[in-house]
C-alpha cells in the first residue's frame, strides 16, 4: 500500500482517488479549486507532501500554479500527470499552436471576429484584439464585458451543430481557444473544421510532469511500479 498524494481540481481528480482507494492506497487530496463532496482533503500541501510516498496531479490541465509549487516543495517525489491527451489536428484543420494567451491574440487575424474559450481571466488579454471578441461564460454572471468583449453564455454539453449554428449567427471569422483535450470541448474545434475557420490554440503549460497516463487504470499501474 502506497501513501499518495492527488492534486484535485479537475473531473479527473475523483476518478484517481476512487480508483487509488479501491485498491487499498492510502489517499489524500490537496484542492486548487472546492473539493467534490465526500472525498478526502488534505490539511495543507506542505503536510501532504511529507507523509507521501507519490504525487499524482489531476489539476484543471492549465493549473500553471500547483503542480510547479509542490515539484518545488517535493523535487524528489516520485509523479505523475493524470490527463486527457491534447487535441491533435486533422490535415483540414487550420491550427496555429501557440504558448500563451498573448501569443494567441497577436497570432489572429487582423479585424477578425474571434469566438474565443480561453476562461473568464482571458477577457482583459483579449479586449488587445483590434476585432470583436466573443467569450464563452460556462457560469452566468452580471460582471460587464471589457471593451470589444460579449460574453457569450452556455453551460454545456455542446453539440458540433449547435456550435456550428452559433459561430454562423455571430458570423465568427475565427476561433481561440486552450487544448484541453477530451471530447466534451471538441465540438467547438469541430464546428472550426465544418466551416473551414482558423482556430488558435493555446498548449498547456508545463508543470514539471514529465510522466503523464491518460486512465485511472494507468495511473494504478504506474503505482505499482513507481
Amino acid at each position: 500500500m502506497a501513501r499518495v498524494l492527488v492534486l484535485g481540481g479537475s473531473a479527473l481528480t475523483e476518478d484517481a482517488v476512487r480508483a487509488l482507494a479501491g485498491a487499498g492506497h492510502e489517499v489524500s487530496v490537496y484542492w486548487s479549486r472546492g473539493p467534490l463532496a465526500g472525498l478526502p482533503k488534505a490539511t495543507s500541501l506542505r503536510s501532504g507532501l511529507a507523509e507521501a510516498d507519490l504525487l499524482v496531479d489531476t489539476t484543471h490541465p492549465f493549473d500553471d500554479i500547483l503542480p510547479g509549487l509542490a515539484v518545488a516543495l517535493a523535487p524528489r517525489c516520485p509523479r505523475v500527470r493524470f490527463g486527457r491527451p491534447a487535441w491533435v489536428a486533422a490535415p483540414e484543420d487550420k491550427w496555429t499552436i501557440v504558448g500563451t494567451l498573448a501569443e494567441a491574440v497577436a497570432a489572429l487575424p487582423s479585424g477578425a471576429r474571434v469566438f474565443a474559450a480561453s476562461g473568464r481571466d482571458s477577457a482583459e488579454v483579449l479586449t488587445h484584439h483590434d476585432g470583436p471578441v466573443f467569450l464563452r461564460q460556462l457560469h452566468r454572471h452580471d460582471d460587464p464585458p471589457p471593451p470589444g468583449c460579449t460574453y457569450v453564455f452556455g453551460d454545456g454539453p455542446f453539440e458540433v451543430a449547435d456550435e456550428t449554428a452559433l459561430f454562423q449567427e455571430l458570423r465568427i471569422d475565427a476561433l481561440l481557444a486552450r487544448n484541453m483535450g477530451g471530447v466534451r470541448g471538441f465540438p467547438k474545434l469541430a464546428a472550426a473544421r465544418a466551416l473551414g475557420l482558423p482556430a488558435v490554440l493555446i498548449a498547456p503549460p508545463a508543470t514539471g510532469f514529465d510522466t503523464q497516463v491518460e486512465s485511472a487504470d494507468a495511473v494504478l499501474a504506474w503505482v505499482d511500479t513507481a
